[in-house]
């Protein structure tokens, strides 16, 4: 009986297929995330500057500076600030946003999904200068809207003003990526199936009762994750602060990647900056491990 040739094909044959074509993804993360990550800790525990030959062992000392550093902890802050202002409007009203499209518009939904997912699409870039001219102390539209309802702008502008420069960076953010979490709810929403909204329905439990009893229970997953993506997002913002405010007036508005750069390419302390670099890779990765981890239980 001679076998064919399907059958003389080794069985490791789809593994080996499956593991060459991981091989270009894989070298990419590791020229781009892996190596450069792994010199960024070794770089963490030497001193030394961006264009310098020679480093310096100091061991802990970075670690040491950064938490003697007291714009270290503004920008901590800073980040913390905007993890949970995020998770608060963004998953918030992307929550509220997508069980009314997904229940309350029986026309128009594509139309309104679209307009408010339309954001983040977005480069953080062209929306920081769209607010910026929005922001405007002289031209522009929100000062003309507060002085219309007869209020007074801040004198500093909105985001030359230190006591609410980060809360207006929280605000842009929030305007930017709102949509992205509306869009994620929607989909876990519409695989809710509508036999419990009928069977809640015959026993009273209606609109509000319906979405506290039937819809956060059955998305429960869902906004673990969206939390979950907007927590490490928080912590990794950089270019919108960049591109907005650059880190002030007077540091309110630094985070841990505009000190980072700062440090770095401003100042030319490497081996600091790998140091606060070090600190975000951790929190990222604990986060990426717990997001990792709860998708997979869902």
């Amino acid at each position: 009986m001679t076998l064919s040739p399907a059958r003389r094909r080794p069985a490791f044959g789809p593994q080996l297929s499956a593991a060459i074509m991981l091989v270009p993804a894989v070298g990419l993360c590791a020229v781009f995330i892996l190596i450069p990550a792994i010199m960024a800790v070794a770089g963490s525990f030497f001193d030394f500057g961006i264009t310098s030959p020679h480093w310096t062992f100091v061991g802990l000392g970075n670690y040491a500076r950064a938490a003697a550093d007291p714009v270290f902890w503004v920008a901590l802050r800073n980040n913390m600030i905007i993890v949970v202002g995020s998770v608060v409007l963004q998953v918030g009203f992307g929550t509220i946003l997508a069980a009314i499209l997904d229940r309350g518009l029986p026309h128009g939904a594509t139309i309104f999904r679209t307009i408010i997912f339309a954001p983040m699409v977005v480069s953080s870039v062209a929306v920081a200068l769209i607010w910026l001219i929005i922001l405007d102390p002289n031209i522009g539209s929100l000062n003309a809207l507060v002085k219309a309802i007869h209020l007074v702008p801040p004198a500093q502008g909105w985001l030359g003003d230190p006591r609410i420069s980060i809360w207006m960076v929280l605000v842009i953010a929030c305007w930017q990526y709102t949509g992205f979490m509306m869009v994620l709810v929607l989909a876990g929403l519409q695989g809710i199936p509508k036999e419990l909204y009928e069977a809640a329905a015959l026993d009273g439990a209606r609109g509000l009762k319906a979405f506290r009893y039937i819809t956060l229970p059955s998305i429960r997953n869902v906004l673990i994750v969206a939390v979950l993506i907007t927590t490490i997002g928080g912590f990794k913002v950089f270019d919108l602060v960049y591109a907005t405010t650059q880190g002030g007036p007077a540091n309110a508005t630094q985070v841990l990647g505009t000190y980072t750069y700062l440090q770095a390419f401003t100042l030319g302390n490497m081996g600091y900056a790998d140091a606060i670099s070090t600190v975000l890779l951790v929190i990222a990765v604990i986060l990426g491990w717990l997001q990792l981890k709860i998708s997979r239980r869902a």
